[in-house]
C-alpha cells in the first residue's frame, strides 16, 4: 500500500503566509476545525495552499481538526517555536531525514530529484516547495547546505521567475500578513497565467465555496473534487 503522504504535495504556500495564519490564531482563538471560513476574505488560492500545507505537515487531519502539535505551535512564544518547528519539519518530511540523506551537503539537483521521486512534483511547483522548505528549516534551526540555499529556479519563463523572486522576498520578510501572501497568484504546476486573467479549475472551485448561498453538502462535494484535481495534477503536471 502506498503511504498516504505521497499522495499529497509538500507545502508550496509562501512560508510568510503560513506563519501569518499561525500568528493570527495566536492573537484570536484556535477553532475546532480549520476550514476556509477561518481565513476571512483571503483569496481562494491562499486558503487552499495553507490548508494543504497544514495537512501535509500533519498539523490538521483530513477533517480539519487541529493536532496537539499545531495547538502547541500556535500558543508557543517565539523563543520556543524553533524546537516545535523542528519536530514538525522532521515528521512532515521523513524521507529527507532518513539515514543516508544529508541536508548539509545536499545539492539543489539532489533536492529536486528527491521531490520528483518521492512526490511526483515537477516544474515551478518544485521551486515553491523548495522555498517553503528552506524557510521552514530556517525557522526550525535546521542547517542546510549552501548549495541547496543557493538553488536557482527551475521555471524558465520571465513571469514564473518574477513570481519566485516575489515569493523569496516574502520569505525574507519572515511573516508578512495578507500583503505578502497575495503575491502568490500562480497555482502549483503552472495552471494559471502570468497576467492573472484566468485561474486553474481547482482555484475557481475554491472561490466558489466562499459564496454565501452554497449548501454545506455542495461544499463537501466541491472540496472532494478539488482534492482529486490536485492529486491528478501532482501525478501528471502536464
Amino acid at each position: 500500500m502506498v503511504d498516504k503522504v505521497k499522495t499529497l504535495s509538500p507545502p508550496y504556500a509562501t512560508f510568510g503566509a503560513f506563519m501569518s495564519f499561525i500568528n493570527k490564531l495566536r492573537d484570536t482563538v484556535i477553532p475546532g476545525r480549520i476550514d476556509a471560513t477561518v481565513f476571512g476574505n483571503a483569496s481562494g488560492s491562499l486558503v487552499y495552499s495553507v490548508i494543504a500545507s497544514l495537512k501535509f505537515l500533519k498539523l490538521i487531519n483530513d477533517s480539519g481538526t487541529p493536532s496537539e502539535t499545531f495547538i502547541a505551535l500556535v500558543k508557543a512564544p517565539d523563543d520556543v517555536r524553533p524546537s516545535i518547528m523542528q519536530k514538525i519539519v522532521k515528521e512532515g518530511y521523513p524521507s529527507l531525514f532518513r539515514d543516508g540523506v544529508n541536508l548539509t551537503t545536499m545539492t539543489a539537483g539532489q533536492f529536486d530529484e528527491h521531490m520528483r521521486t518521492e512526490f511526483g512534483v515537477q516544474g515551478s511547483t518544485v521551486d515553491k516547495i523548495a522555498l517553503f522548505f528552506a524557510a521552514a528549516c530556517k525557522a526550525a534551526d535546521i542547517p542546510l547546505s549552501l548549495h541547496l540555499l543557493a538553488r536557482k529556479p527551475i521555471a524558465s519563463s520571465a513571469a514564473a521567475k518574477k513570481s519566485v523572486r516575489q515569493r523569496r522576498d516574502a520569505e525574507d520578510g519572515g511573516g508578512e500578513g495578507d500583503d505578502g501572501a497575495k503575491r502568490d497568484r500562480n497555482p502549483p504546476g503552472g495552471g494559471g497565467t502570468s497576467g492573472g486573467t484566468s485561474k486553474a479549475l481547482e482555484y475557481q472551485l475554491i472561490d466558489l465555496m466562499s459564496e454565501p448561498d452554497i449548501d454545506a453538502k455542495v461544499k463537501e462535494s466541491i472540496w472532494a473534487l478539488v482534492q482529486y484535481l490536485t492529486a491528478r495534477k501532482a501525478k501528471d503536471p502536464k
